[in-house]
């Protein structure tokens, strides 16, 4: 997918413009001493590189330049915990970059939108100096929403990716394998069968955070989200559809019951029923 030249920008916005036309509140920016006349700017606004409209949407001013292609995707790559630390300059800076890497953190743990205003023109060089920031001749806000779809809470690290749908929820093909500990090597052939992640993003939305065969609730990672389990009621390797209608979230327990466990048929059953009246 190669990125589209509209998302270039090519014209002036005011910031409190498309911040509001992505979703956020802006009545706070005319609460100061010119507000009534210029709310667009407020210093305490207006030069923010983040902003957050409550468990709903996250914005974020970041560089046109900086997109790219992965897998035919169009994702952005930063660590701002980092760059905070070892590229800012100024006190003002760090602070801004600090409070996009927590607004990033927020959006991962609550599943929020990522709004993304595209900035093109007058970038600081690396290493710069200076201590006044050169003005942005064209911004826009990309119409399509973002997510973030990795996130590493140790060293802040992340990917968010255009037109991803942003979740709550992960399932154990979302998560890094750990590491093989055993001393010995051997190679195996195997066949696996794909997993269509749409519909196991679906299925966890359904479930809403709880296994859909006790009601018990997930987990939480470290990061915030519910952990369940996707399951086939009816394997893969028997002919079952890689469908919503045959796809449901499980606690831990019971998708090992339901594959391994003496009353597998019956839970089969009791799950095919579920999903057949909707």
């Amino acid at each position: 997918m190669p990125i589209p030249i509209e998302l270039k920008p090519t014209s002036q916005h005011r910031v409190i413009d498309l911040v509001r036309q992505a979703g956020v509140d802006v009545s706070d920016w005319s609460d100061y001493k010119n507000g009534a006349k210029s709310p667009g700017a407020n210093p305490n606004y207006c030069y923010e590189w983040a902003f957050v409209q409550p468990e709903t949407v996250v914005v974020l001013n970041l560089w046109y330049e900086s997109m790219v292609q992965v897998d035919g995707e169009i994702e952005q790559r930063f660590n701002f915990r980092d760059a905070a630390a070892r590229q800012e300059k100024s006190g003002a800076r760090k602070a801004r970059r600090r409070r996009m890497a927590d607004a990033v953190a927020e959006a991962y743990r609550l599943g929020l939108p990522v709004r993304v205003i595209e900035l093109y023109g007058g970038r600081r060089p690396a290493g710069e100096t200076k201590t006044k920031s050169p003005r942005v001749p064209a911004r826009l806000l990309d119409p399509v929403p973002w997510a973030v779809t990795k996130y590493n809470g140790t060293t802040g690290q992340f990917v968010l990716r255009r037109g991803a749908e942003a979740s709550l929820y992960v399932d154990q093909f979302s998560l890094p394998q750990p590491p093989d500990g055993r001393s010995g090597k051997r190679d195996v052939t195997v066949s696996v069968h794909d997993r269509d992640p749409e519909v196991r993003r679906f299925s966890l939305a359904r479930a809403k955070g709880k296994c859909q065969l006790c009601g018990s609730p997930g987990f939480h990672l470290p990061d915030g989200r519910a952990f369940l389990e996707t399951h086939h009621v009816i394997p893969l390797a028997e002919n079952g559809a890689d469908s919503a209608s045959n796809v449901v979230a499980l606690c831990p327990n019971h998708h090992r019951e339901a594959h391994y466990g003496r009353d597998a048929k019956a839970i089969r059953q009791r799950l095919l029923k579920m999903l057949s009246a909707g």
